[in-house]
């Protein structure tokens, strides 16, 4: 009987100390996989590329929006470890080959719309072949940067195209970006004056669509036919935003005058009518006197 009991006692400490141990082991998991960065943090502490891919990366667009490392490379950036990060329950993917860099980017919810026309481009085929250029050769590596003519130059182009033929492509995608940023700016300016620009905001967006539509195909027949029909949509926006703002602005002058007018004739009617009655109460006492 004593032996049976004491076997039930060592049997109990064992599944106590299993219980705790569990409980230390989830205690410092959560200790290691508390909020942050690690990436950063470990690279930071690096040399050479291993450091200046983070001074890259704070200066890019995935940064300023929020995002970390793990939503390109994958693995766990709450974990404060470099093999535990990395585990491949977390799905760590290291640097991908140049010929699948656009795969890379497209994949999942992120940049699926742009690969789709990136597909149906030339350089598409050129990066299957080669590995360039891919979306890094625009927007950049760690220094990811948002889409716009800023990130483009001849230089980038005549890698592989004239210099001529690079320059018109430039300057029709100039010319685009420039008249969609000053319909951005006067829909901005009607939108405060409160005007109703909804359906103009949607052509917009759909202008917008049709641009980067533009710049990822790069096929000279598909851009020289979208350049169109975006011509006469922008040219459409045009008339309508300038019928609006002419509006707006003959609203703005009616309103003015008629503060101004009730600015001056307000104090004249009152003086007016205290002359009135000043000399309507003279005239009473000139005829009441004996």
């Amino acid at each position: 009987m004593k032996k049976r009991n004491n076997f039930f006692l060592v049997l109990t400490f064992i599944i106590m100390l299993l219980y705790w141990g569990a409980v230390y082991a989830k205690n410092s998991t959560s200790i290691r996989e508390k909020e942050g960065n690690s990436c950063i943090q470990c690279h930071i502490k690096l040399q050479g590329k291993l450091y200046s891919v983070v001074i890259e990366w704070e200066k890019s667009v995935h940064a300023s929006k929020g995002n970390k490392c793990n939503i390109c490379h994958g693995g766990n950036p709450n974990i404060y470890n470099a093999k535990g990060s990395k585990n491949k329950k977390y799905d760590f993917i290291g640097r991908p080959k140049n010929d699948r860099i656009t795969n890379f980017c497209g994949r999942g919810k992120c940049h699926s719309k742009a690969l789709f026309q990136f597909k149906k481009s030339p350089h598409f085929q050129s990066v299957m072949e080669s590995g360039e250029p891919n979306c890094t050769s625009c927007h950049g590596k760690h220094n990811i940067q948002k889409s716009s003519i800023h990130i483009m130059s001849d230089e980038t182009c005549s890698d592989c195209h004239t210099y001529q033929y690079s320059r018109e492509i430039l300057e029709t995608v100039f010319a685009i970006e420039k008249d969609i940023d000053n319909i951005a700016q006067s829909l901005d300016y009607l939108k405060s004056k409160n005007a109703e620009v909804e359906d103009l905001y949607d052509l917009l967006k759909m202008n917008k669509h049709l641009f980067h539509q533009l710049v990822h195909v790069f096929s000279r027949e598909d851009m020289e036919f979208t350049h169109k029909i975006l011509n006469l949509e922008i040219a459409s926006l045009k008339t309508a935003l300038t019928t609006k703002i002419a509006l707006v602005k003959r609203m703005e002058l009616l309103y003015t005058l008629n503060i101004i007018t009730a600015s001056v004739l307000v104090p004249i009617s009152i003086i007016f009518t205290i002359i009135v009655f000043v000399r309507r109460k003279k005239k009473e006492k000139y005829i009441s006197a004996p």
